[in-house]
């Protein structure tokens, strides 16, 4: 399944004559703010922050958990660092103006190694 997000409502037909000749299928999703899989991603890095950050396990243990337990293939602090800490940071900080939602607040942990980092 495809989540995509169009320009053009006419490019739909296209869209769809290509999924079709792909195997696959697609929904159309609202072009907002980080989209979708970055929005995921990001915030789920943002929660092992926090988990790190209350001392519940170590960034080790919640990378191995996650790809074990959710077949992932890199647990969130590998994902950061793929990422880069500055793109989650941008993500998370854009996010969050745009919806105010606190699921998207920033863990004070992550903000600091991106501070830090920066420099």
């Amino acid at each position: 399944m495809l989540e995509v997000s169009l320009h053009k409502e006419s490019d739909t037909t296209r869209l769809a004559e290509l999924c079709k000749q792909l195997n696959t299928e697609f929904v159309q999703v609202d072009d907002r703010v980080g989209l979708v899989t970055p929005r995921v991603i990001c915030m789920i890095i943002n929660e092992a922050y926090y988990t790190v950050e209350e001392g519940t396990a170590t960034r080790e243990d919640i990378d191995l958990a996650m790809k074990l337990g959710t077949n992932y293939p890199y647990g969130p602090f590998e994902w950061a660092k793929k990422i880069g800490l500055r793109n989650v940071y941008e993500v998370l900080s854009a996010v969050y103006e745009d919806t105010k939602d606190e699921r998207y607040k920033i863990c004070p942990l992550l903000k600091e190694e991106y501070l830090f980092n920066r420099n």
